[in-house]
């Protein structure tokens, strides 16, 4: 029963005190462009900082990976409640059909978000699913970060960031990240790299804004 009411709840807590917060944005243009271009999008950001851009991409028709845990479940439930198609799957069980599923939407058009460190970590190592999406897509990654000026810091495996009502938050965006066709192997190894690189400099710049 409580999982029936969890998700709703957590949309209503969110959506509540997001509305409280002053939003600022750097590097946009980076997204304009792309948008203007009329091109899908792959976003990616590290999993501490995930509550918030669920609340700002609300209602864009999005496609989301969820792990099939329970934890799975509760954020997919909330994603869904801000308007998310959710595909479930995770490095451990699921992953590969969760990533087609996704590619589908994304040649109908739908831009998608994948968390760079999954749902188990290890925190801020990027993993390589983003990196095979946007391949098999030709669809760019778009790193982000989100700075809270205020904010609580749980002592969790990602160190959460809860941003605090009457924040100042400020969505940092990176430049895009275009994967070759044919890159696998060591060279796919490579842009996991330059992506775990440029998340990490976002994400500094976020603790610093």
């Amino acid at each position: 029963m409580l999982i029936n009411l969890l998700p709703g709840l957590g949309v209503s807590l969110l959506r509540g005190l997001y509305r409280t917060c002053r939003q600022t944005t750097r590097g946009i243009e980076q997204e304009t462009n792309l948008l203007a271009q009329g091109m899908p999008i792959i976003y990616t950001i590290w999993h501490c900082q995930l509550s918030y851009v669920i609340y700002y991409f609300r209602q864009r028709q999005g496609v989301l990976m969820a792990s099939p845990s329970r934890d799975g479940e509760l954020i997919s439930r909330i994603a869904q409640g801000f308007g998310f198609i959710v595909c479930r799957g995770s490095r451990q069980k699921g992953g590969l059909s969760a990533l087609k599923s996704m590619a589908a939407y994304i040649r109908q058009g739908h831009s998608a978000g994948l968390i760079a460190d999954g749902s188990r970590g290890p925190a801020r190592v990027a993993q390589k699913g983003p990196l095979v999406l946007a391949r098999e897509t030709q669809v760019p990654i778009l790193p982000l970060a989100v700075a809270s000026r205020h904010k609580i810091t749980f002592n969790s495996w990602d160190r959460f960031e809860l941003t605090l009502p009457f924040s100042t938050v400020t969505l940092i965006f990176g430049e895009p990240l275009y994967i070759p066709t044919n890159d696998r192997g060591p060279r796919l190894e490579y842009w996991r790299q330059e992506l775990e690189a440029r998340l990490n400099r976002l994400f500094q710049a976020s603790q610093h804004h």
